[in-house]
C-alpha cells in the first residue's frame, strides 16, 4: 500500500519522474496495473500501469537518482543498505529508523536533520544515504505537538491512539476481527510513538540526535475506519500558557518547508478547529475532500485545559497513507531537492 501511495504521489509530479518499478519474486515480469490492489481511486496513467516489474537488482542504477522503498522491515534491512552505497533511499520501513546515525525524516519538523546524512555517509563509506520516515502513528503527533514543544516546552503526553485499518497493509486486518469491533492493541506500536517522537524533536549534537526528556505514554487501538489516524492527546506544557495562545500557534505553524514552493507541503501543514466546531476532526470529513494537499495535513481540534498543571487535551488527525507513508517520502525526497542535497 505505501508503494502505491509512492506512485501516485509521482504519477505526474513536476519534478519527478518513474523510471522503474521493482517488486517481489511473485510480481516479476508483470505489469505494474496487473499486480497492483484495488485500494485507491487514483487514475494512475496508462504508461505507468504499463511498465514491468523487475528485481531490483536489475535495475539501472546509473538512470536512477533517488529510490523509494516501501519495503518490509526484514527485506529492507539488506536491500537498503545496498542501495545505499550508490543512491539516496527515501523509506517508510522502520529497519533503520533507530540508528544514531540515520535521523527519522519528517521535513515540517526537522528538515535540519538532513544533515546527518553527510555522517552516515562518511561513516558508512556510501555515496547514498537511507531516509526513512516515521511510523505512521507518530506523524500527526508530532507535527501537532512541535510547535508547543517549541515555544512552551513540553514535560509530558500521553496519546490513545484509533488507527485505521490501511495502516495494518493489505490485506491488513480480517473483516471478521474489525467489523463493528476494535482491537485494543497493536503490536510494537506503542513502542515506536514513543522513541520515534523524542528522536524526532531531538537536536544534532557532535554528529548524533540528543533527545529531549520528555515524559511519554501511548495506547494503540485499531478501529473499523479505512483511513485516517486519529489521537486523543494529553500534555503538560513547561512554561504556562493558554488554550488561545496554543491556538495560535498551531494555525500559524508552516515548519520548515515554509518558502520552499514544495509540491506536496502545504502551505499551513496544521488545520486547527476553535470551539465552534467541537465534533472536528473527522476522518470521513477531513481526509475525503477534493483538495491535492488534505491527506498532508495535520487536523487539530477540541483544544481545552485539563485538571493538571499546564495541562491540555487534544484531538489530533492525520492521513496514514498518504502524509503518514508514500506521500510523505515524497515529501522528503523534494525537501531535499530543494536544499540541493539531491
Amino acid at each position: 500500500m505505501a508503494g502505491q501511495q509512492f506512485i501516485e504521489a509521482l504519477d505526474g509530479h513536476p519534478w519527478f519522474n518513474i523510471v522503474s518499478i521493482h517488486g517481489s519474486t511473485k510480481s516479476i515480469g508483470k505489469t505494474y496495473g496487473e499486480t497492483r490492489k484495488g485500494i485507491s481511486s487514483h487514475l494512475t496513467s496508462p504508461h505507468i500501469l504499463d511498465m514491468p516489474i523487475t528485481d531490483i537488482y536489475d535495475a539501472d542504477i546509473n538512470n536512477i537518482d533517488i529510490i523509494f522503498s516501501a519495503v518490509p522491515s526484514t527485506i529492507a534491512n539488506k536491500m537498503e543498505a545496498e542501495l545505499a552505497i550508490q543512491k539516496p533511499v527515501i523509506s517508510t520501513a522502520s529497519a533503520y529508523r533507530y540508528e544514531p546515525d540515520i535521523p527519522i525524516f519528517l521535513p515540517f519538523v526537522n528538515g535540519i536533520h538532513y544533515k546527518l546524512f553527510d555522517k552516515q555517509k562518511a561513516d558508512r563509506g556510501w555515496k547514498g544515504f537511507i531516509c526513512p520516515g516515521p511510523n505512521c502513528s507518530t506523524v500527526g503527533l508530532a507535527i501537532a505537538t512541535f510547535p508547543i514543544f517549541k515555544k512552551f516546552g513540553i514535560k509530558s503526553i500521553h496519546v490513545t491512539t484509533l488507527q485505521a485499518i490501511s495502516g495494518s497493509g493489505y490485506p491488513g486486518t480480517p473483516s471478521y476481527d474489525i467489523l463493528g469491533n476494535v482491537i485494543p492493541y497493536i503490536p510494537d506500536e506503542e513502542e515506536k510513538i514513543i522513541k520515534e517522537l523524542k528522536k524526532i524533536f531531538g537536536i544534532i549534537e557532535e554528529g548524533k540526535i540528543t533527545a529531549p526528556d520528555i515524559m511519554m505514554d501511548a495506547k494503540c487501538n485499531r478501529v473499523p475506519v479505512i483511513n485516517g489516524h486519529m489521537e486523543s492527546v494529553f500534555i503538560q506544557t513547561v512554561k504556562q500558557t493558554t488554550v488561545e495562545e496554543i491556538q495560535e500557534i498551531l494555525t500559524n505553524f508552516k515548519g520548515e518547508t515554509e518558502g520552499l514552493n514544495l509540491p506536496n507541503a502545504p502551505e499551513y501543514p496544521i488545520r486547527v478547529f476553535n470551539d465552534s466546531e467541537p465534533y472536528r476532526p473527522q476522518p470521513r470529513v477531513e481526509l475525503n475532500r477534493c483538495n491535492d494537499h488534505s491527506g498532508m495535513i495535520t487536523y487539530v481540534g477540541g483544544i481545552s485545559k485539563t485538571n493538571f498543571p499546564n495541562g491540555f487535551k487534544f484531538t489530533v488527525l492525520s492521513h496514514n497513507t498518504e502524509l503518514g507513508a508514500g506521500r510523505g517520502g515524497v515529501l522528503s525526497a523534494e525537501y531535499l531537492v530543494a536544499k540541493k542535497y539531491i
